[in-house]
């Protein structure tokens, strides 16, 4: 057997166990019968990965970060990963974004996140100006603004596909040396 006829049949053979893993993978994800129920949880112990991982479910919240621009303009500091500036998710600098916003957000204590039920930032301006501002180092990659800033924490509507603001944080960026 020659090299091309062996790479065809190594071929042909991913393929097919490929193929078999999206026939697989495509079938857990069908709504369930009661017969293929205990098949698709047991093809769920492998591949536990559904259609929630990739969508903005109504349960789940986003902290999202604003500049607080003169004027009472709020500018957004972070994108989502799927922003067209990450080009549609497929430019992982929205993921490191991502963990730097984590990694400044966890500095902020519980007990200086406030309440407040509006459907943008703009509309917790009352709550802004009294909410108490705490110093923070910025995490942000070089060129964000610092100085005044708003941490919110953003949840999606099953109404509506936008999201809603529940919690602010008032911070004073502090530029990180670099």
């Amino acid at each position: 057997m020659n090299a091309g006829t062996r790479a065809a049949k190594g071929m042909s053979c991913t393929a097919a166990a490929l193929g078999l893993l999206f026939l697989a993978a495509t079938a857990a994800q069908l709504p369930a019968g009661q017969r293929d129920t205990a098949a698709r949880e047991t093809f769920r112990l492998f591949w536990p990965v559904g259609m929630r991982l990739f969508t903005n479910a109504a349960e789940r919240e986003f902290v999202v970060a604003y500049h607080q621009a003169g004027g009472g303009a709020f500018v957004p500091i972070t994108r989502t990963a799927g922003d067209r500036d990450h080009l549609g998710g497929l430019d992982r600098a929205g993921y490191a974004d991502l963990v730097r916003l984590l990694a400044t957000v966890d500095q902020v204590p519980d007990a200086h996140w406030q309440d407040c039920a509006a459907a943008e930032v703009s509309g917790c301006a009352a709550a802004i100006a009294a909410a108490p501002r705490m110093a923070l180092n910025s995490h942000f990659k070089p060129g964000t603004p610092c100085g005044p800033a708003v941490f919110t924490v953003e949840r999606p509507s099953r109404a509506v596909p936008v999201r809603h603001v529940v919690r602010i944080a008032v911070v004073d960026l502090r530029c990180a040396p670099r």
